[in-house]
């Protein structure tokens, strides 16, 4: 497990820039009160020590042509490292799935899937989970809302 960064000065770097993934170093470095070259640095750190995994645009999923979203949660019998793995890598690799969540309880995995309507839902849970030799029951969950936190804060 990754050990949590401390100091105060990341944790605020951390902080604007989960605000604002475009911010310039220069402004960066003026709200910390620091040199750029400085800010640089820090960044550069934080980006080599992976507490900044990588830098995205949000962009909405009805601009792509899939505003309709579900959450289907599966169980696999008999349920084996290899088996998860086969499933993760058949699930993941279509286009419909944008999450995948191994999870403990009586579910095994949990697929975020956003469509471009029921009729496509359907199709990919029929044709393309449930079908899967070893998938023993799965359960579909439309989203009506979807919502995560621009800022995490700390522990």
């Amino acid at each position: 497990m990754r050990e949590p960064v401390s100091n105060t000065v990341d944790l605020e770097i951390l902080r604007w820039l989960q605000q604002d993934g475009r911010a310039t170093n220069r402004a960066l470095a003026e709200g910390a009160d620091l040199a750029p070259s400085t800010m640089l640095n820090r960044v550069r750190d934080l980006e080599s020590s992976a507490a900044i995994l990588g830098y995205h645009a949000r962009v909405s999923l009805a601009s792509l042509g899939r505003p309709l979203e579900a959450l289907v949660f599966v169980r696999l019998r008999p349920k084996s490292e290899e088996i998860i793995s086969r499933f993760v890598e058949h699930v993941w690799a279509l286009p419909d799935c944008i999450g995948l969540h191994l999870v403990t309880g009586d579910d095994d995995v949990v697929l975020h899937l956003a469509v471009s309507d029921a009729e496509r839902l359907r199709q990919v849970v029929i044709r393309r989970i449930s079908s899967f030799p070893e998938v023993f029951d799965e359960r579909t969950s439309l989203l009506f809302e979807h919502r995560r936190k621009a800022v995490i804060e700390p522990a």
